[in-house]
């Protein structure tokens, strides 16, 4: 827990002192989490969690956890997705061309999507 607080400071190019000052922690609390390898408690972590901008699973685990997608109707009725919806967000959120491409789709008319779809079909054949 104390190395991932650690890789926070590095991260940022953060001395100890300095994030001490700005959150209002003493450095003897600090030293203290790290010489016992303690537990935080929740309030110091929330402190640590809002200066870093970090989630609590990440200061104790060093991940993040997995984002889950809950989806809902206009009703707030909640939609379960399948596996192939599951795998295109994934894919949205970890490459950028794929963001990129449904950006620059979201105005286009279907007629534009499937002209889209061909070229790239076609450039695809060509390899």
């Amino acid at each position: 827990m104390y190395e991932n607080f650690k890789k926070l400071l590095d991260k940022r190019g953060i001395t100890i002192y300095k994030f001490c000052k700005d959150t209002g922690i003493s450095e003897s609390t600090i030293y203290t989490w790290k010489k016992k390898q303690s537990q935080i408690s929740g309030e110091l972590g929330k402190k640590i969690c809002d200066y870093f901008e970090v989630s609590f699973d990440y200061l104790m685990t060093g991940k993040e956890p997995e984002p889950t997608v809950t989806v809902v109707d206009e009703e707030n009725n909640i939609i379960v997705l399948d596996d192939d919806t599951l795998e295109l967000i994934d894919s949205l959120r970890s490459k950028p061309e794929m963001k990129m491409l449904f950006s620059v789709s979201k105005n286009a008319t279907p007629e534009d999507i499937i002209k889209t779809i061909k070229i790239i079909e076609a450039l695809r054949d060509k390899e």
